[in-house]
């Protein structure tokens, strides 16, 4: 396997394509999600993509504090449906924690993974509530 870790403006246009790609399969496509995934935040973010042979298998975005959140944070993780259930998933999010400089981590995640990121350190803050009629959860790794 590949890792990719780029700045917005580094990203190939296929690096590009596949992420865009990967992110509509998944968060519109699988999950029947009509949003707009585009949202601004791209550009000001770093870019972690897992490649085997090729294909796109896993994707993170990475934000220092003060971007997103007050904290460091983590969104947009997504590993595509064939490579569910190898490990990928955990070894994307550890990378991406290794690439946050700063403490504290937030993440927006969907309330049915709070189990999947308590095991990987995250306590649930807050309530749960919904954005784009899934529900989702603050989750800090400390």
């Amino acid at each position: 396997m590949k890792t990719v870790y780029k700045s917005y403006s580094d990203l190939l246009k296929n690096e590009l394509e596949d992420l865009f790609r990967l992110r509509q399969q998944v968060f519109i496509i699988e999950q029947q999600c009509f949003y707009e995934d585009i949202d601004g935040y791209d550009e000001k973010a770093g870019h972690l993509l897992i490649y085997e042979g090729g294909i796109l298998a896993g994707y993170l975005r990475i934000f220092e504090p003060g971007i997103k959140y007050e904290e460091a944070s983590l969104g947009r993780i997504v590993v595509a449906p064939s490579y569910r259930g190898t490990g990928l998933g955990e070894k994307l999010i550890k990378k991406g924690i290794e690439h946050c400089k700063a403490g504290k981590i937030r993440i927006e995640a969907q309330a049915a993974l709070i189990n999947y990121y308590n095991e990987l350190g995250f306590k649930e803050e807050g309530k749960i509530y919904p954005v784009d009629d899934i529900d989702h959860i603050q989750m800090v790794l400390f």
